[in-house]
C-alpha cells in the first residue's frame, strides 16, 4: 500500500481536487447562464406588457379627447377630462421605463433601450412622444370650458394616436423583441458552449484523472485483501495458541483452587489440634503465677502472656479466615433488634476504651435487622476492636443512619485517618498501615479482612470514608426486617 503523504498520493489529491474545481466551474457556468436565460426572459415579458399598454394607453387618450370635442356638458367635460389626464400620466410613466428615464414614482427600469430608437433618426420617438403629451396636457387645461371648434392639440392628438405614433410604437415593440430574442439565441449559444465544454471537461477528468485513480484504489484493495488473508491466517494460528494457554490457565486455576480449598479445609478442622499446644501453654503459664518468683521471673512471665495473647488472636484469626474461605460457614438469617447488641458491645470493650483513655458510645435505636446474628456481631466487634486500636484520643462512635433509603451500622473514631490509596488495601490480608509507634502486639492485620469476607458473605455492603488526621466511619449496608402488618 501506498502510504499517506507519499508524491504518488499528493499528486492523485492534486488531481482529484482540479476535477472538482472543473466540475464546480462548469455547474456554476451553467446556474449563470440559466439565471440571465431567466432574467432576460422577465425583462422581454415586462418590456411587452408595458409597450403594449402605452399603444393601448395611445388610443384611449385619442378617444377621450375625440369625446370631448362633442360633450356639450360641464360635469360629463369635467369626469372625461379627469380620466384623460390619469392615462397621460400613466402613458408618458411608460414610455419614461421604456427610454431608461424613469424615477422612483415611475417603476423600474426596464434597462437600456435598443440603439437609436427614442432618440435616433429623422423624427426621434422621444420628441414625437413629448409632443403628444403636450397635446394632451393642452386639452386636458381646455377641457373644463369646453374644445373650442379646430383645436389644433385635439386633432393632433386624433391624427398621431392612431397613425404615426402608433406606427412608431409597433417599430419601438419590434426592436424590443428583436433584442431580446438575439440575446435569448447569445446565451443559448452560450450555455451549448459551457454544456460541451462541461461534457468534454467530465470525459477528459474519467480518462485522466478517475481511471488511474480507480485502478489505483484497485489495487489498494486487492493488497488490503492479501494482507486481511495473513491476518486472518495469523489469527487462526494465534486463536489456537490462546486455547491452549487457556486451557493449561484453567487447569492450573483448578489446581490452585483446590489445593486453597484443601488447605482451608485441613485448617478448618484442625482448629481443635491447634488450640491444644497454646491451651497447655496457657495452663503452664498459670502455674508459674502461682510459684514465688523474681522480679526479673515477673517481667518474662508478663511478656509470655503477651506472646501468648497474640498467637492465639493470630490463630483464632485465620482459623475464621480459613473457615470463610472453605465454605464451612453457611448464614443463618434471623430478625435481630440492633440495641441490645449495640449495648453489649459496649460494655464490652468500655474497658478497654477506658484503659486508653477514650469515650466509646452505642447510640440507642428500635431498628430491627435481618441478619445472621452471630456473623453481624462478629463484623461490628471487629470494627469496634480496630477503631479503638487505631485511636489515641478522642473517642468511639457507634449507631444506626439511614442513607439513600438503606440502613447502615456506622462505627465512628478520632483516629488519625486513612489516606485514599490506601482504603482499598486495609482490607486485604496482614496489611497493617505504617505507624511506629503502634504496639506490634495489638493486632495481626486480619479483622478488617474477615469483616470484608463475613460482609461478602451475607451480602452486607461495606463502605468506608475518613478525612486525614479527623477519623475515620466504617460502614455496613444491614437490610431491615419486614415488618407485620
Amino acid at each position: 500500500m501506498i502510504p499517506i503523504g507519499t508524491t504518488t498520493a499528493r499528486w492523485m489529491t492534486l488531481r482529484y481536487g482540479i476535477a472538482l474545481a472543473l466540475i464546480a466551474l462548469g455547474t456554476l457556468a451553467g446556474f449563470v447562464m440559466t439565471e440571465r436565460v431567466m432574467g432576460q426572459h422577465e425583462r422581454m415579458l415586462e418590456v411587452v406588457n408595458v409597450s403594449g399598454r402605452q399603444r393601448m394607453l395611445s388610443q384611449r387618450t385619442a378617444l377621450l379627447v375625440e369625446q370631448l370635442k362633442h360633450d356639450p356638458d360641464p360635469a360629463s367635460r369635467a369626469d372625461l377630462a379627469r380620466r384623460l389626464a390619469e392615462a397621460t400620466d400613466m402613458f408618458e410613466a411608460a414610455h419614461r421605463r421604456l427610454n431608461g428615464r424613469a424615477g422612483p414614482e415611475d417603476g423600474p427600469v426596464l434597462g437600456p433601450p435598443p440603439r437609436n430608437l427614442f432618440s435616433g433618426g429623422p423624427d426621434p420617438l422621444d420628441a414625437l412622444v413629448a409632443r403628444h403629451v403636450a397635446a394632451l396636457r393642452a386639452v386636458i387645461a381646455a377641457a373644463p370650458a369646453g374644445l373650442p371648434s379646430g383645436m389644433a392639440e385635439a386633432d393632433y392628438v386624433t391624427s398621431q394616436a392612431l397613425g404615426p405614433l402608433l406606427d412608431r410604437l409597433e417599430t419601438m415593440v419590434a426592436l424590443y423583441q428583436q433584442e431580446g430574442e438575439a440575446g435569448f439565441h447569445s446565451l443559448h449559444r452560450m450555455g451549448l458552449a459551457a454544456l460541451i465544454l462541461t461534457l468534454l471537461t467530465l470525459v477528459a477528468e474519467a480518462l485522466v484523472i478517475f481511471r488511474p485513480m480507480t485502478r489505483h484504489v484497485r489495487d489498494q484493495f486487492t493488497e488490503i485483501a492479501r494482507m486481511t488473508e495473513a491476518i486472518e491466517r495469523a489469527n487462526a494460528t494465534l486463536e489456537q495458541q490462546v486455547r491452549e494457554r487457556t486451557a493449561e490457565l484453567h487447569a492450573a486455576k483448578t489446581a490452585a483452587e483446590q489445593a486453597h480449598r484443601a488447605k482451608s479445609r485441613f485448617l478448618a478442622h484442625a482448629s481443635h489440634d491447634l488450640h491444644q499446644p497454646l491451651q497447655a501453654i496457657g495452663m503452664f503459664t498459670g502455674m508459674l503465677e502461682r510459684q514465688s518468683q523474681t522480679a526479673k521471673a515477673a517481667a518474662l512471665l508478663t511478656d509470655l502472656k503477651a506472646a501468648q495473647r497474640s498467637m492465639r488472636d493470630l490463630l483464632n484469626a485465620i482459623l475464621e479466615i480459613s473457615k470463610l474461605e472453605s465454605g464451612v460457614v453457611s448464614p443463618k438469617p434471623a430478625d435481630l433488634a440492633l440495641s441490645p447488641l449495640l449495648d453489649q458491645l459496649e460494655a464490652e470493650f468500655a474497658g478497654l476504651a477506658e484503659a486508653k483513655g477514650l469515650r466509646l458510645r452505642a447510640v440507642p435505636t428500635e431498628v430491627t435487622v435481618r441478619s445472621d446474628p452471630a456473623l453481624l456481631e462478629r463484623i461490628v466487634r471487629n470494627l469496634i476492636a480496630n477503631a479503638i486500636r487505631y485511636t489515641e484520643e478522642g473517642g468511639v462512635l457507634v449507631g444506626c443512619r439511614r442513607r439513600g433509603g438503606r440502613l447502615w451500622i456506622e462505627v465512628y473514631d478520632t483516629g488519625r485517618g486513612i489516606a485514599e490509596t490506601d482504603r482499598r488495601r486495609i482490607f486485604e490480608e496482614f496489611v497493617q498501615l505504617d505507624r511506629p509507634d503502634r504496639d506490634r502486639s495489638e493486632g495481626i492485620g486480619l479483622g478488617l479482612a474477615i469483616v470484608e469476607r463475613l460482609a461478602r458473605l451475607l451480602g452486607h455492603p461495606v463502605a468506608v470514608r475518613s478525612v486525614e488526621g479527623k477519623g475515620t466511619v466504617f460502614s455496613v449496608c444491614v437490610p431491615e426486617a419486614a415488618t407485620v402488618a
